[in-house]
């Protein structure tokens, strides 16, 4: 195994020098196979049946399966005429179906469009993409496995209704109406998911109109990897989810939109309606200050000292759209410093017991979600339950349902009182309701 490792790796360097920029020929090939054993021929430009079949005239690269993997009208827009691109990038094309007849974890040819490979192509290093390409293929997995289940239970669903004794189209009118049940006569009436997207987002246009502002920084795409950016854009959309599902929701802004970055560019993949006049989403190209008075803005880090310890609902929260997995610099402290604006972050360590070797961050639709709470109960015990459980220890508890109080004061609340709290007794309620019932 180690002998065929290095053999692969000489024959790899060998290509890089030699190799030509146009397809090889049938004479290429039958080269190859004189130079190196069948084990090291693989695809369409060194395969054992590159001889029978030659290279069709639109120079598809192809796999043993005979699927597509790239074309040259693809290859020519991703590298737009630049040779050593080129070059480059059908080096990573071998690269690829080497760690494939490898046996390592890379996604089929019909997963890997050309956006992936100019992806691959600016990848620096071979750990990287091969990192890239173990991605991909988890992904691929759950999709299809996505895909799979959708059919079966499509599938269920057909036998289930071929099977039935009656069905409401066969019925007469008369016998429809005296069958109760679904599908049937029924007093409830069914929502399509068209009716229920259009009640959320008339609650988003009301907390435009009415709604406390939030403004989500999105300036820090420069400062974060691809994945990184696939992360932040996947978990914008999750908080604009949970906040149009909230019964009060913010009225959310997302600033210092740049359209040509790799972060709006997914993000409007998970949203396409994200730029529609008619859609309530207020994405702007400015920056913050351009939109709201200074004196209102309050920045959310955790990288500074002062505790946010209550909500203020005249305030303008502002929560920086970052992953910062591999890049842990306060670039949110740092902005908030340079800008001059007033910086808080949550207690956490005043009402959270913290595991070992846990990291304290959150993400972003995490700290929507604790501020949409905080917003309606003022609660920090009931507001962090939205903290992941693997973080904290076992003895961390939360408050699963909240009681409202008119007084948010810690004299309020019983259990922040110095010393032991002990509820009223059974005697004295007795007495009261006895007292109630010979009245």
């Amino acid at each position: 195994m180690f002998i065929l490792r290095k053999n692969l790796s000489l024959f790899l360097k060998n290509y890089t020098k030699n190799v030509s920029l146009s397809v090889p020929s049938k004479t290429d090939n039958v080269q190859c196979r004189q130079t190196f054993p069948s084990q090291f021929c693989f695809g369409n430009y060194f395969s054992s049946h590159a001889i029978e079949n030659p290279i069709p005239e639109n120079n598809t690269i192809q796999d043993e399966n005979k699927t597509s993997c790239i074309s040259q009208a693809d290859i020519e827009a991703i590298t737009k005429g630049d040779k050593e691109l080129e070059h480059k990038l059908k080096v990573i094309i071998l690269e690829t179906e080497v760690l494939r007849q490898d046996g390592k974890s890379v996604p089929s040819n019909e997963y890997m469009t050309a956006e992936i490979w100019e992806n691959m192509l600016k990848l620096p290093s071979r750990s990287g993409r091969t990192k890239y390409l173990d991605f991909l293929f988890r992904t691929s997995k759950k999709k299809h496995n996505k895909l799979v289940k959708k059919l079966e239970k499509r599938k269920t669903f057909e036998e289930h209704l071929a099977n039935k004794e009656l069905s409401p189209k066969s019925l007469p009118i008369e016998e429809h109406a005296l069958k109760y049940g679904l599908l049937f006569n029924n007093i409830f009436i069914r929502f399509n998911d068209s009716t229920m997207n259009n009640f959320y987002n008339n609650r988003l246009i009301q907390a435009i109109q009415f709604g406390q502002k939030l403004v989500i920084d999105c300036g820090y795409d420069q400062n974060m990897t691809r994945r990184e950016n696939q992360y932040t854009a996947k978990q914008l959309m999750l908080l604009f989810a949970d906040n149009r599902y909230n019964d009060d929701p913010f009225d959310i802004h997302y600033v210092n939109i740049n359209k040509d970055s790799d972060l709006t560019k997914m993000f409007h993949k998970y949203v396409p309606t994200m730029f529609d006049k008619e859609f309530p989403m207020n994405a702007h190209e400015k920056s913050y200050l351009d939109l709201f008075p200074k004196e209102k803005l309050v920045y959310l880090t955790p990288h500074c000292r002062e505790e946010m310890e209550s909500f203020d609902h005249d305030a303008i929260y502002i929560v920086g759209a970052i992953v910062d997995k591999v890049n842990q610099a306060p670039l949110s402290l740092a902005k908030a410093k340079r800008e001059n604006i007033t910086m808080k972050k949550f207690p956490l360590d005043r009402y959270l017991q913290w595991g070992s070797g846990s990291g304290k961050s959150l993400t972003i639709n995490q700290c929507v979600a604790i501020l949409l709470d905080m917003k309606e109960t003022g609660d920090w015990n009931y507001s962090l339950r939205h903290v992941p459980r693997r973080k904290l220890t076992d003895t961390t508890t939360f408050s699963n349902s909240f009681k409202p109080s008119y007084n948010n004061s810690p004299k309020s609340f019983p259990s922040r009182k110095k010393g032991e709290w002990k509820p009223k007794s059974k005697v004295n309620a007795r007495i009261v309701v006895k007292s109630l019932y010979d009245d």
